[in-house]
């Protein structure tokens, strides 16, 4: 027996479509127009990407600092990928030689930047008037770093994520929630009145213990009954939304079929999963959706140079894959896909690979980027400067607050950016100009 949506829902009355949408009320009215859709792609790098191997600088001066400080790890400027684009302090950039992918994309169609020196902070530390400025906890920690990437600097005891609060606050409309991930649940998409959709890198999963008519009609007989013990009842409740989730996003993800040019990796299908329920937004009757895709191995304390270039290559290829896919369908405008990493690594090498730092740099592609330029300046590589945090983690420049704040601002969001990330209250500026 073929389990369709149509069947289902003759067979369910625990089930309706009604139950799964939020009404189409304030904000959704402006932006339930015609076109008017829009969709954030956050790739997670677990481990805390060594970001300043990632991006280089490309002049003497500068180039000469980075390879002082790790003469054993330093990637050859001459191999280096250039991307035509300097920072604020007019520092040229260029990436790993394994993410050449990546070049067109930042040198031809300016649709890509990197954001320079970006990390958690709660208040300005580099050029701070205060003398012992306030610091973020659990500095260097994976799993609390990881968890304020997507709580806020301010928000990690908040059981919602900030992606969670924001979209609570749109009441955005759908059969299906717009807050999908493709790594498992996660803090980031967690919201009041929305369940994440946690699908695979490939999509929807199947549930092998259904082949036979026997057992589909059991599933449905405990879906519908109504239990005495309450937990009971709100389990199987919860276990018939989530396999009608499955299900709708089966249906969606198959209209579509298969996509052609994305590499066979990981990342690579994790976006190509993504580029196909961007294609289903009007099936699903979203106008907004935000993705969280994950990479995992990018903590290198040893034998780093060969693990990271092999990973970098992975976010390059299919990055610059799904991009240009979003291009191909008049897309790539209304999508904007951007890297977080834990933290950065300490710029000195520890023999072979990296220890856990600090600040980083994220890259970001989409047809909204304002490309051409780098956001943000280029520390001092040096001992004993000011961006140098106990021996040679790099104090971040950009909070990480803002960064969010300003892919929030191009996401949609009307309510008070303070509200959303309370550390901006401590910085002049609440966004940056990159989109």
């Amino acid at each position: 027996m073929k389990i369709t949506r149509r069947n289902f829902l003759k067979g369910s009355a625990a089930l309706s479509a009604t139950s799964l949408a939020p009404a189409v009320t304030g904000i959704n009215i402006a932006h339930a127009q015609e076109g008017d859709f829009k969709a954030l792609v956050c790739i997670f790098l677990f481990g805390g990407n060594d970001a300043y191997n990632m991006v280089i600088p490309d002049n003497d001066a500068e180039y000469s600092d980075y390879l002082n400080a790790r003469p054993e790890l330093a990637i050859v400027r001459e191999e280096a990928v250039s991307i035509g684009i300097a920072t604020d302090n007019g520092v040229p950039l260029a990436l790993h030689p394994s993410m050449k992918s990546l070049q067109a994309v930042f040198t031809e169609d300016k649709k890509a930047t990197v954001i320079v020196n970006s990390g958690q902070l709660v208040e300005p530390v580099i050029g701070s008037a205060v003398a012992n400025p306030e610091l973020p906890e659990f500095l260097m920690a994976h799993n609390l770093q990881q968890t304020m990437w997507q709580s806020g600097a301010e928000n990690m005891k908040d059981k919602l994520g900030w992606a969670g609060r924001m979209v609570r606050d749109m009441h955005l409309p759908g059969s299906l929630s717009p807050l999908i991930s493709l790594n498992g649940e996660k803090k980031w998409l967690r919201s009041e009145n929305h369940e994440q959709l946690v699908l695979t890198t490939d999509g929807a999963g199947e549930y092998s213990g259904l082949k036979t008519p026997e057992r589909y009609e059991a599933m449905l007989r405990h879906f519908n009954e109504k239990f005495s013990n309450l937990y009971a009842d709100i389990y199987s409740e919860t276990m018939a939304d989530r396999y009608y989730d499955n299900e709708k996003a089966k249906e969606a993800l198959g209209n579509v079929g298969e996509l052609t040019g994305y590499p066979d990796t990981h990342l690579g299908h994790s976006l190509q999963t993504t580029a196909k329920l961007i294609r289903s937004r009007a099936d699903l009757g979203h106008q907004r959706q935000i993705y969280f895709v994950g990479l995992g191995g990018f903590d290198t304390h040893k034998d780093q140079q060969a693990k990271h270039a092999g990973l970098l290559q992975q976010v390059s290829d299919a990055m610059a894959a799904f991009y240009l896919d979003m291009k191909s369908i008049q897309m790539a405008d209304k999508v904007t896909a951007f890297t977080m990493s834990d933290f950065g690594r300490r710029i000195m090498a520890n023999e072979t690979g990296t220890d856990h730092g600090w600040a980083g740099h994220q890259i970001v592609v989409g047809g909204a980027v304002k490309g051409g330029k780098a956001y943000g300046k280029w520390p001092e590589l040096v001992p004993g400067s000011q961006y140098d945090y106990k021996n040679g983690r790099i104090v971040p420049e950009i909070a990480a607050d803002q960064v969010n704040a300003s892919l929030a601002r191009w996401f949609g969001y009307q309510g008070a950016l303070t509200d959303l990330f309370p550390s901006l209250k401590s910085f002049k500026s609440h966004y940056l100009d990159f989109i």
